[in-house]
Order: structure tokens, then C-alpha cells, then sequence
């Protein structure tokens, strides 16, 4: 057990260095690493989607950008979670630069992928959300 997570930790070093043949040669040494990361990868992607079917559901409620509590009403009211201002802050610069979304001076915006991955979050999830 203490060697895998000497394994991991040495691993997540590498991976933020961004050099990718060790990076490559880790993986290939202990394929169970890609297993590991495409987990986090996974949950992360997830969460941004969550955050994404929010602003889309508001922005089509209020007809134009939306501003950061709306986001997190719109969370904790028609998905059931909770996620503080900050939290959701930090999701959209991320997945600004992802060309997903655009801040505006009164708030947040999907872009034209932004809404595809909107729209895909909400066609899978519709059995699962009460609105």
C-alpha cells in the first residue's frame, strides 16, 4: 500500500511538471495510474458539467447572462447541489478557458459548445432531475 502511494504521489510530481515521456513511462511502468487519473478526470469533468446545465437552465430563465448566485440557486434548487460561490467561481474561469463559457459584465454566458455540453448534460440526466 505505502509503495503505490509512493508511486502515485512521485506520478502526480511528474504529471504537473508536464513532461511527457515521463509522464508516458509512468503510465507504462504502472497502467493502474491511468485508471486512477481518468477517475479524478471524470468526477472533475462532472462537476463542471453540473455547473454548465446550471447556467444554461438560467440563462434560458432570465433571457441573457447570469451572475454567480443565480448559478448557485439554480445548483441547489433544480440539481440538488450545493456549491458555495467561490466553488463555482473557480469552475467557470476553468471552463472559460475551455471556450465553454463567457464572462460578461453582468455575468456569465454559455457559449455555442457551452450549450451542446449543456445540452448533453441535461438530455442524460433528465430521468434523475425534478424540475
Amino acid at each position: 500500500m505505502a509503495k503505490k502511494k509512493k508511486i502515485r504521489e512521485d506520478f502526480n510530481e511528474v504529471f504537473k511538471s508536464g513532461n511527457e515521456a515521463k509522464i508516458k513511462k509512468m503510465l507504462e511502468k504502472h497502467p493502474w495510474l491511468l485508471d486512477e487519473v481518468s477517475t479524478e478526470m471524470d468526477e472533475v469533468m462532472g462537476v463542471q458539467q453540473q455547473v454548465i446545465a446550471a447556467l444554461g437552465v438560467m440563462e434560458d430563465e432570465l433571457g441573457g447572462a447570469v451572475p454567480i448566485d443565480e448559478i448557485v440557486f439554480s445548483l441547489r434548487v433544480d440539481f440538488n447541489i450545493r456549491k458555495t460561490e467561490e466553488e463555482v467561481s473557480e469552475i467557470l474561469f476553468n471552463v472559460e478557458h475551455l471556450g465553454l463559457v463567457k464572462k460578461k459584465s453582468n455575468g456569465w454566458a454559455l457559449t455555442s459548445e457551452g450549450g451542446r455540453v449543456c445540452d448533453d448534460y441535461l438530455n442524460k440526466s433528465i430521468n434523475k432531475i425534478e424540475f
